[in-house]
């Protein structure tokens, strides 16, 4: 049996968003642990919620899922910050469209600016927020349609 197609969709996002230019290999799914500044500048993934809507009304039901999925890029504040953060929004914005494998429809709906401080270090984060439209059967969670 597959995993759930949030897990799928989470693991085709962050292979095409493995090895961009500013962040490398550095791109963890649902991280668990406070991150270090030797993981910077790195990318987050994140399912944060998901809204099923069903199409037909017969045993094994066809269902809509919007599932909106985070990218949150986290770098080392200096004085080019916003210029690190634009330039990882730009390549996983080029990149984000090839995991389309599993998503029928792919969007980015906008993007959150932030600081914050890991360790004793600041840092900038840009968290864009995607919409992605992800078909399955009721009876079927694990595999897209």
């Amino acid at each position: 049996m597959a995993n759930h197609v949030r897990q799928q969709l989470r693991e085709a996002i962050a292979v095409v968003v493995t090895n961009l230019t500013t962040t490398g290999a550095r791109v963890y799914q649902s991280r668990a642990y406070p991150l270090q500044e030797t993981d910077l500048p790195c990318l987050l993934i994140k399912t944060e919620s998901e809204r099923i809507d069903y199409q037909t009304i017969h045993a094994s039901t066809l269902q809509e899922r919007d599932i909106t999925v985070t990218i949150e890029a986290v770098a080392r504040a200096t004085s080019n910050l916003d210029d690190t953060l634009d330039k990882i929004c730009k390549e996983v914005e080029i990149s984000i469209n090839a995991a389309s494998t599993i998503a029928k429809d792919i969007r980015l709906i906008g993007t959150n600016l932030d600081t914050s401080v890991i360790g004793n270090q600041p840092v900038g984060l840009a968290t864009m927020i995607y919409k992605m439209k992800v078909y399955t059967l009721s009876n079927a969670p694990d595999v897209a349609v």
